[in-house]
């Protein structure tokens, strides 16, 4: 609750992307908050008791978390609705990020655009730029695959 409705204003990342979605940080980088049309937030729902079921029965899940899906009605002449979910975010670890990837499980135009040159650890790489191999111990794999 503090870390959405202190004191501390919510940081706005960079542009929107394809769907037209705004992200906001909070300030102690625990939360993301994504603006999603009405048809992202339907389909939402219909999964949400897979999504329940699957949290509760996998703990350490990779999967991420989401804590809330809320609709506010804008004032004013338009009287626009908003929708936007509260997510964790799997970026706040003790851990340094070297590489960070947007994986959509898709192979249609998802390498980035930079040269290796300039790819730090800012830079947001897509599906086909994975190419490590990951060797995991016998019981972190198994679990892995769980």
């Amino acid at each position: 609750m503090l870390s959405i409705c202190g004191n501390n204003a919510l940081r706005e990342l960079s542009s929107p992307g394809k769907s037209g979605s705004f992200f906001y940080l909070t300030h102690d980088d625990r939360y993301m908050i994504k603006t999603m049309k009405k048809s992202e937030a339907k389909v939402l729902l219909r999964m949400l008791s897979a999504y329940y079921n699957h949290v509760r029965a996998f703990e350490n899940t990779l999967v991420i978390k989401f804590y809330g899906l809320h609709c506010v009605k804008l004032t004013g002449p338009a009287q626009k609705k908003v929708r936007f979910i509260i997510m964790g975010n799997l970026f706040c670890s003790e851990y340094t990020v070297h590489r960070r990837f947007d994986l959509k499980g898709s192979s249609l135009g998802r390498t980035t655009d930079k040269p290796e040159s300039e790819i730090d650890g800012n830079t947001i790489l897509k599906d086909l730029d994975l190419n490590f191999i990951f060797r995991l111990q016998k019981p972190f794999f198994q679990q892995f695959c769980r």
